[in-house]
């Protein structure tokens, strides 16, 4: 798993790629620990390169949400592939974070 970040005036971008699972959920984590130490309540999760997620990186995603709303914010993600995109929905995320189709219309706000 490889994660990198773009901080925009308003938005942290975090683009995962590869597994975010048991094995890379701890990384990512202490990953996010680091970006976090100034709060960020817009939080977008570019999932493009996201090839599997499992419980524990859903669980390092809710804490990512926790932290954006501890800020008055809310955290998103975009470009999901759809086998990810089945693991969220199932998860019943989808009324925890915004959806958008790709990251234009992350920016934009407009949400799937």
């Amino acid at each position: 798993m490889e994660v990198s970040f773009e901080y925009l005036p308003d938005l942290l971008v975090v683009a995962v790629s590869g597994r975010l699972d048991t094995g890379s959920a701890s990384a990512f984590d202490a990953e996010m620990s680091s970006a976090l130490t100034t709060p960020r309540p817009r939080i977008l999760l570019d999932l493009a390169q996201t090839t599997y997620i499992s419980s524990a990186g859903l669980r390092s995603v809710l804490q990512l949400v926790k932290h954006a709303a501890s800020h008055g914010g809310r955290v998103g993600i975009c470009s999901a592939p759809p086998h990810v995109m089945e693991v969220v929905e199932m998860s019943g995320f989808p009324s925890l974070l915004d959806i958008y189709a790709d990251r234009a219309g992350a920016e934009a706000g407009t949400t799937i």
